[in-house]
């Protein structure tokens, strides 16, 4: 009987042991981030891009991975570029890529922009986030791609 009450003292003090009351938040750039689907403009193929916080979890700059965009899962293609939290903006002079496509890559985004509910996802009709920039590749500086697309809402018929 001894034995079995030893048991249960050690499951109740390793249960109570583990109980953890942090607070949850989120992160700096919570209202910019996440994964996107993208169309070149506006029409043909999608692409998933997606944007996250960084370590320090800035309030200034924010990650963006354009890899499925220009890469692929040899050559990674993503930097940071600047936030403006109040307006929902981003953009980035030159920046250096951090991923690992050859050559030096760097890349210019202008006229990033986060529209709250501005999009519905094309099968399930879902409100959501609306994204909108535009990028130039140095290894490409003639040709501006002209983002625009709308954050993933998880249902099977809006991802490509």
């Amino acid at each position: 009987m001894k034995k079995y009450f030893y048991i249960l003292t050690l499951f109740v003090l390793s249960i109570s042991a583990c109980k953890k009351d942090e607070p949850v938040g989120g992160t700096a750039v919570q209202d910019l981030s996440g994964e996107w689907w993208v169309q070149i403009d506006g029409e043909g193929d999608y692409y998933g891009i997606s944007t996250y916080n960084t370590a320090d979890n800035s309030s200034t700059q924010m990650w963006l991975n354009l890899t499925k965009l220009y890469g692929n899962a040899d050559n990674t293609v993503f930097g940071k570029v600047n936030v403006n939290l109040d307006s929902k903006t981003f953009t980035g002079q030159n920046i250096a890529n951090a991923g690992t496509y050859p050559g030096g890559l760097t890349f210019t985004v202008t006229n990033g922009k986060i529209t709250p509910n501005g999009a519905v996802g094309p099968s399930s009709k879902a409100q959501t986030d609306a994204i909108s920039l535009d990028v130039v590749f140095s290894d490409d500086a003639g040709t501006v791609y002209h983002l625009k697309g709308y954050h993933r809402t998880k249902f099977v018929g809006d991802d490509h």
